[in-house]
């Protein structure tokens, strides 16, 4: 034997009986997520930011619609004193015209004489009360009025001044 086949026969040692190696466990398979990566916020951001705008804006949107329903509403009030004191005027003048110092100038003027006695018409009925006399143009007398000049004859131009007083304010 030459000295290698001793020194194999000595480095080899002695082999065990093979038997089969235990079952392996496999290992659990999960899904697992990409490697994970920033997210974006500008979206997010560009959506706040809209937001915020569209208030500002509808803010100023009401601010400036309330602003221009007070003028309006200054101005309707303005108008609504001038047409009061055009009413009170003209009321004023109609009753200083329906006055009776002021029928009786205008009588006069006219060449009317007042009546010796008076007949009433009760609507409700339909009766005359009081016999109504014949005037003798001789027979007249003549109301003084001393504190009221000649009334002017537009008593008309007044209640429809007023009538249109009324329906405008």
């Amino acid at each position: 034997m030459s000295q290698m086949t001793v020194a194999r026969a000595i480095a080899r040692p002695a082999r065990a009986p093979r038997t089969a190696p235990p079952p392996r466990q496999r290992a659990r398979l999960r899904v697992v997520d990409a490697a994970p990566t920033t997210q974006s916020h500008t979206g997010f951001v560009v959506l706040c930011i809209a937001l915020v705008v569209a208030g500002l804006l509808g803010a100023l949107l009401l601010n400036t619609a309330r602003a221009e329903s007070s003028f309006t509403l200054s101005d309707l009030r303005k108008e609504q004193t001038v047409l009061h004191d055009t009413r009170v005027t003209l009321e004023a003048e109609l009753s200083a015209k329906r006055s009776p110092e002021t029928l009786a100038v205008e009588a006069e003027r006219l060449g009317l004489v007042p009546s010796p006695s008076t007949a009433v018409l009760r609507l409700s009925d339909n009766t005359v009360l009081g016999v109504a006399a014949s005037v003798d143009v001789d027979d007249s007398f003549t109301v003084v009025t001393p504190f009221v000049s000649e009334a002017d004859s537009d008593v008309t131009r007044i209640e429809e001044g007023i009538e249109g007083a009324v329906q405008g304010g």
